[in-house]
Parts: C-alpha cells; sequence; structure tokens
C-alpha cells in the first residue's frame, strides 16, 4: 500500500509541484529568519575591522615623520567633507522625494520651487546637486556646496541660536557679504539669521538627531 501511494505521488505533476513549492516556500522563509542575523554578523565585522585598522594607524603614527602626518590629516578632512557632501545631497533628495516639490525654479537657479513656500525662507538644492539656495521673501541666493557644508557645520554646535547667528554672520561677512544684503541681513542680532539657523537645522540634522526622530 505504501508503495502504491509513492507511485501515485510520483505519477502526479501536481502533488510534485505542490511538494516543489513548499520546499522553496520553505526555503524563503528560512532565509527570511536567517536575514536579520546575517546583517548583524555584517555589522559587527565592519566594527570590528574599523577598529582594526585604527589600531594599526594609531601604532604606525609615532613612526611617521611631520610630512606623513600632514598628508593623513589632510586626507581625513577630505574624506570627512566629501561624507557630509554626500549626506547634504541625501538629505535634500529625500525632501524632494517626499513630494515637496513642485513648479520650475527661477531662470538659472536650476532647483525647485516647493509649493505654497514663495515668500517663506527655504533650501533648495539644484537638479544636479551641485549648488544650494536659500530662499527669502522671493530672494533666491546661491551657494555652493562647499559653502553651505560650512554653514551646515556652525549649526551643528550645540550653542545657542543667537550665538550660531552671530558666528553666521562672520562668516557671511568674510565670505559672502554679498548675501547679508540679499537675504535681509543688517546685523548680527538680526531675527534673520535666527531664522537660518532654525531652517539648516531642520533641513541637514545631525545623524543622531535624524535617527531619533526615525
Amino acid at each position: 500500500m505504501a508503495a502504491s501511494r509513492k507511485s501515485k505521488v510520483e505519477g502526479n505533476p501536481a502533488a510534485k509541484g505542490r511538494g516543489a513549492g513548499t520546499s522553496a516556500r520553505a526555503g524563503k522563509q528560512a532565509g527570511a529568519a536567517k536575514d536579520p542575523a546575517s546583517k548583524a554578523r555584517k555589522g559587527a565585522k565592519r566594527g570590528a575591522a574599523a577598529a582594526a585598522a585604527l589600531e594599526e594607524l594609531l601604532a604606525l603614527l609615532p613612526e611617521l615623520d611631520e610630512e606623513g602626518v600632514a598628508f593623513l590629516l589632510e586626507q581625513a578632512r577630505t574624506h570627512r567633507y566629501n561624507m557630509e557632501v554626500e549626506r547634504l545631497n541625501a538629505v535634500a533628495a529625500r525632501t524632494v522625494d517626499r513630494g515637496e516639490a513642485g513648479r520650475a525654479a527661477p531662470s538659472g537657479s536650476g532647483g525647485l520651487v516647493r509649493e505654497g513656500a514663495e515668500a517663506g525662507l527655504r533650501v533648495e538644492r539644484s537638479s544636479d546637486g551641485s549648488t544650494y539656495h536659500i530662499v527669502a521673501n522671493g530672494v533666491w541666493k546661491m551657494f555652493s556646496v562647499e559653502e553651505m557644508s560650512a554653514l551646515v557645520r556652525m549649526t551643528r554646535a550645540e550653542d545657542s541660536e543667537e550665538e550660531v547667528g552671530r558666528r553666521l554672520y562672520a562668516w557671511l561677512d568674510r565670505e559672502r557679504r554679498d548675501a547679508l544684503g540679499d537675504l535681509g541681513i543688517a546685523r548680527p542680532s538680526s531675527p534673520a539669521l535666527i531664522e537660518i539657523v532654525r531652517l539648516l537645522r531642520k533641513s541637514f540634522p545631525a545623524a543622531g538627531a535624524a535617527k531619533g526622530r526615525g
């Protein structure tokens, strides 16, 4: 009788298909169950590799001459800057993807205007990601990625908005005096500076703050 049942199953394509489908689903479920553990192992490996590399680097530092240390420092600063640029672009891209993009920006801006915010203060990224605009009351003021990164870094300090605003004023007065008048910033205590500090902190939150809100 057992042989007979086996024969019926082997000769039944539908039964074979169900058996194969069950096996495939079981395999997928097992793979899904292992996936979080696999991700955790990969993360641990990356962490261990970074720790090992840092330990080796610290061991090598005393053996380097002044030129070698200066070279490593410059490379580290460049890499940190590149990471910051990538993060700025990623945050700006996510903002556009949330559906806040609207009609075309004024000629030459290369960016996007957010619906309902024509007269408000906001940050806009150009379509190719090479520049940013601070927009205030219809005035578009363009900043390079490097300049925007410098402004954002200043807002990361845990100081008061007033103190950070004064630093922004000093930087703008030194590097981009044209932006002061165009954005309506008359003095270091201008309320417009506090608004810009809030805008930049909201638009480009620090990594820890962004995760906390998520």
